[in-house]
C-alpha cells in the first residue's frame, strides 16, 4: 500500500515587500515518484493592495492529495511574487521555495514561511537600466528556483516573506522506514 499525503490550508499573507499591489503564483513541485491524485498543483492569488498592513491577507485556498512509494522528491512550495501597477501592468518582484514539513503519520498544522529572493543585475549597466527604467531581472529557466543543485551560482538579494498555513495528513510513511521530523 502506498503512502499518502493530504495538504490543506491557505497561502495566508505576505510581509516586508517594498512594493504594493502584490499577487503570487504558487506551485507544489514533487519528484518523479509522487502521483498527484486530486487538487490544483498550482494557482494564483488575487492582488493584495498593501501587503504590509497587519490585516492584509491573501487567504488563497490549497487542497491537494498525493500518493508515493518513495519519499525522494518530497513536495516543495514554489512562489513567484508579482506586482501590478495602476494600469494593470505586471512587474516581477521575487522568487521563493520551501519544502513541506515532513511527518511520518497523523495530522499536523504548520505555518510555512518562504523567504523570497530576487536575482541581482549581472552588470553595472543592467543595474542602471533597472534603476532608470524599472523592472527586475528574471530567470530564463524557472526550474532554477526549486533546483538546489544549480541555484548556488546565482547572485541574489533578499526580498519579503510569503506565509502558508497548512494542515497535513500523512499515512503509511512508516512502512517505508520514514522517521519524519
Amino acid at each position: 500500500m502506498p503512502a499518502e499525503l493530504h495538504v490543506m490550508g491557505q497561502l495566508s499573507h505576505a510581509r516586508n515587500f517594498s512594493k504594493g499591489n502584490l499577487f503570487v503564483l504558487w506551485e507544489l513541485v514533487t519528484g518523479a515518484h509522487w502521483e498527484h491524485i486530486e487538487g490544483h498543483e498550482q494557482g494564483q492569488t488575487q492582488v493584495l493592495v498593501n501587503p504590509n498592513d497587519e490585516g492584509a491577507v491573501f487567504a488563497h485556498p490549497i487542497d491537494l492529495h498525493f500518493r508515493t512509494q518513495n519519499i525522494q522528491g518530497w513536495p516543495k512550495l514554489v512562489v513567484h511574487v508579482w506586482s501590478q501597477d495602476s494600469y494593470g501592468r505586471k512587474d516581477f518582484v521575487s522568487y521563493g521555495t520551501a519544502f513541506l514539513p515532513c511527518y511520518t503519520s497523523g495530522f499536523c498544522e504548520e505555518e510555512v514561511e518562504i523567504q523570497t529572493w530576487t536575482p541581482t543585475p549581472p552588470s553595472l549597466m543592467a543595474r542602471m537600466r533597472e534603476l532608470l527604467l524599472g523592472g527586475t531581472p528574471q530567470l530564463k529557466d524557472d526550474s532554477l528556483v526549486h533546483n538546489m543543485d544549480s541555484r548556488y551560482r546565482l547572485k541574489t538579494a533578499p526580498s519579503g516573506q510569503i506565509f502558508f498555513r497548512l494542515s497535513m495528513i500523512s499515512q503509511h510513511f512508516d512502512r517505508f522506514a520514514v522517521t519524519g521530523v
